[in-house]
C-alpha cells in the first residue's frame, strides 16, 4: 500500500456527525469541488493515519439506504457501487448514530453485503445514554463481523483509536470479506448467478443492484442488453425483491439488537405515567395531593407557612412568623 494511494469514503445517514468526523480526520488538508454532472459538493481531504501513511478521504452525501431518490443520494450510491469514474472507494468509514441504531444498521448491513472493507464509527453515544440506551459495542462488533469504534468528533474522542483501526484494516484489504448479513442470492438465485457470470468480482448483493439500476450505470450496450435479457428470463421483479430484502434485514437487525442493546421499555414509561394520572386525578387523593403540592410551592416561594398532611385530618397549616 503506497502513501496517498488509498481512497476512503466517509458515509452515513444524514445528521450522523459525518462533517465533524471529516474535519477531525483531515483538519485543514481538505478542498471542496463538485461531483461531475450534479450540483453536489465534493469534499475531499488527506488524513495521516500513521507516520508515513496518509490516505485520501471523500465525504459522501448522507443517505439512509442503497435505494437512492435524490440527486445527492445517487452520488453516494454510484461511488459505493463502483460506478463513478471520478471517485473510488477502497474502504468505507461508516458513521452509525447510536441513538437511532435500528435505522442506521439498515444502511450498515447493505454496505457489508457489498463486500467493501468497512469500519464503523459509532457516534452520538452521549445522546444514546441520555435516552437510556446501553450498547454492548463488543457484542455488536461480533454480530456484524466488522470493527466498531465509538467516537465523538467534536471532542476529538476516539479519533486516534479510529485512525489505528483504519490503518490496520487498510493493511488487510485483500483478506476475506465478512460473512453476508443476509442470503442475498436467495432473493433471486438464478438472476444473481447469471449477472455474476458477467461480473465475477461482484458480490451477490452488488449483482442485485446491477439488475435493479443498470440503466443508470455506464455499461456498454452489449452488457446492458445481456442484463435486460437476464431480467426477462427470470421475471426479475424489482419491487418484490426490494421489499423482501428490507424485511429480512430488519428481521436480523431486530435479533442483533435484542442481544446487544438495552433500551427503556416504553410500556414501563406508560404504566408509570398512568400511575401518576390515577394519583393526581383521583377525586379525593388527587385534589388533596394537588392542593398540598401547590401549597408547598407557595410556602417555598413566600417562606410564610408550612404544610402538614395527614390522611385522617387533611391539610393543616403551621403559620411561621415572617
Amino acid at each position: 500500500m503506497n502513501k496517498n494511494n488509498l481512497h476512503i469514503a466517509l458515509v452515513g445517514n444524514p445528521n450522523s456527525g459525518k462533517s465533524s468526523l471529516f474535519n477531525a480526520l483531515t483538519g485543514l488538508n481538505q478542498k471542496v469541488g463538485n461531483f461531475p454532472g450534479v450540483t453536489v459538493d465534493k469534499k475531499t481531504g488527506i488524513s495521516q493515519l500513521a507516520l508515513g501513511l496518509s490516505v485520501n478521504i471523500v465525504d459522501l452525501p448522507g443517505t439512509y439506504s442503497l435505494y437512492p431518490k435524490r440527486a445527492d443520494e445517487w452520488v453516494t450510491y454510484k461511488v459505493l457501487l463502483n460506478q463513478d469514474p471520478s471517485v473510488r472507494a477502497d474502504m468505507v468509514v461508516l458513521l452509525v448514530d447510536a441513538s437511532n441504531l435500528k435505522r442506521n444498521l439498515l444502511f450498515c448491513s447493505q454496505i457489508i453485503d457489498l463486500k467493501i472493507p468497512v469500519v464503523v464509527a459509532l457516534t452520538m453515544m452521549d445522546l444514546a445514554a441520555q435516552k437510556g440506551i446501553e450498547i454492548d459495542v463488543d457484542g455488536l462488533e461480533r454480530e456484524l463481523g466488522i470493527p466498531i469504534v465509538a467516537v465523538n468528533p467534536r471532542k476529538n474522542k476516539g479519533i486516534p483509536q479510529l485512525k489505528k483501526i483504519v490503518e490496520l484494516r487498510a493493511r488487510q484489504l485483500r483478506q476475506a470479506s465478512p460473512r453476508a448479513f443476509i442470503d442475498n442470492q436467495a432473493l433471486a438465485a438464478g438472476a444473481v448467478q447469471d449477472v455474476r457470470k458477467l461480473f465475477p468480482e461482484a458480490s451477490d448483493y452488488t449483482a442485485i443492484h446491477y439488475l435493479i439500476n443498470h440503466e443508470h450505470f455506464d455499461f456498454n450496450p452489449d452488457l446492458q442488453h445481456k442484463i435486460e435479457s437476464i431480467e426477462s428470463a427470470h421475471a426479475f421483479n424489482h419491487t418484490r425483491i426490494q421489499a423482501d430484502e428490507i424485511l429480512q434485514r430488519y428481521g436480523r437487525i431486530k435479533q442483533i439488537m435484542k442481544h446487544t442493546v438495552a433500551e427503556p421499555d416504553p410500556l414501563e414509561k406508560t404504566l408509570f405515567t398512568e400511575k401518576l394520572d390515577r394519583l393526581f386525578l383521583n377525586r379525593t387523593w388527587g385534589i388533596s395531593s394537588c392542593w398540598g403540592y401547590s401549597s408547598c410551592c407557595s410556602r417555598a416561594c413566600s417562606g410564610s407557612h408550612s404544610i402538614r398532611w395527614t390522611p385522617s385530618t387533611g391539610p393543616s397549616r403551621n403559620w411561621v412568623a415572617g
